[in-house]
């Protein structure tokens, strides 16, 4: 593949925050500067649905220019085997699996906002929505941790996953406690135990997907810091390997796509946290708020849609590890 130089892909990068940013200015403004409460959730869930529809079809097209960019590559490796009869640099990571699955995801949080949109008058009930959400988490959830297990897993020991889980969990159990404690306190009846863990369980499944996207994050943090230790070797002639400098440009321009990634999974969990702490303060205040909450589901579906535009760095891991050894 074709890499540009670390200036191109600085300009390049700029420019994507740079609109990201205007994106998430203009759409929550539509949203916010509505004229009416009803027309405001009507919008907001609206333009929460075509982010994940502008995700999709990033990802779709990002998908289609990596394995067109393989076939390429494999092809003219082909052809230097050939001629020069030496084995040529491995390919980028490639699997099928992962990228049906991360289309899937979308494809179902998809259907399901715009089953929600449709139903955006009850959405102090629960739907078939929520089914294709909690399938789509686990769709996704098998990209995230197949990322990590295919590019990261020697990134860290035992100990290291077992910390993170760990605050991960308290953290977890922190907030389901106090939305329980506000389902009993300010319901006048019983609960109602189907709705209560419905509403649990999204903060439950963002925890699940929060756990490899920290991990991976940090990883590529612990990568790029190695990588700029080997550049500064380099440039006082301890290291005189090329590799070096083409593996320190790939985790260079990779570190921006995952970082939106990760924020993508943040954003999420602290919208889902709040739409369950609006549901425990019961179906009226979920519809007072549910606004709210979708600016940032939006600003999380616009933050997914730019990482994919880098979805072929996702995998590069895999090349400097190859170049590496």
């Amino acid at each position: 593949m074709k890499m540009l130089s670390h200036y191109t892909n600085k300009k390049v990068n700029v420019v994507i925050i740079t609109s990201l940013i205007v994106s998430i200015i203009i759409t929550n403004s539509l949203i916010g500067f509505s004229p009416d409460e009803n027309i405001r959730v009507y919008n907001a869930i609206l333009i929460s649905t075509a982010s994940v529809g502008i995700a999709l079809a990033i990802c779709l097209v990002q998908i289609f220019r990596y394995k067109k960019s393989l076939r390429i590559q494999e092809k003219n490796q082909s052809i230097l085997s050939e001629q020069s009869h030496e084995k040529q640099l491995p390919y980028y990571f490639d699997n099928n699996k992962m990228h049906f699955s991360i289309c899937l995801f979308l494809v179902l949080w998809l259907a399901a906002q715009a089953i929600w949109l449709s139903q955006y008058q009850l959405i102090s009930s629960y739907s078939v929505a929520d089914a294709l959400w909690f399938i789509g988490y686990a769709s996704f959830g098998y990209f995230l941790y197949s990322l990590y297990y295919h590019s990261f897993r020697r990134e860290f020991e035992p100990f290291v996953l077992i910390l993170i889980a760990i605050i991960i969990s308290i953290f977890l159990v922190f907030v389901l406690d106090v939305i329980v404690s506000t389902l009993r306190l300010v319901s006048t009846q019983q609960v109602n135990i189907s709705v209560l863990l419905v509403t649990l369980v999204y903060p439950i499944l963002d925890a699940i997907m929060i756990f490899p996207a920290v991990l991976i994050f940090w990883a590529v943090r612990r990568i790029r810091k190695r990588q700029s230790a080997l550049q500064e070797e380099q440039k006082t002639g301890y290291i005189k390997h090329e590799e070096n400098k083409s593996s320190y440009a790939i985790h260079t321009v990779s570190s921006i796509w995952i970082l939106l990634l990760t924020i993508a999974m943040i954003l999420s969990a602290i919208g889902d946290i709040g739409f369950a702490y609006s549901a425990a303060l019961g179906p009226e205040t979920v519809l007072r708020d549910v606004w709210i909450w979708n600016i940032i589901y939006n600003t999380d579906h616009l933050c997914l849609a730019a990482s994919l535009i880098g979805y072929r760095h996702f995998f590069s891991f895999n090349r400097i590890d190859a170049l590496q050894h």
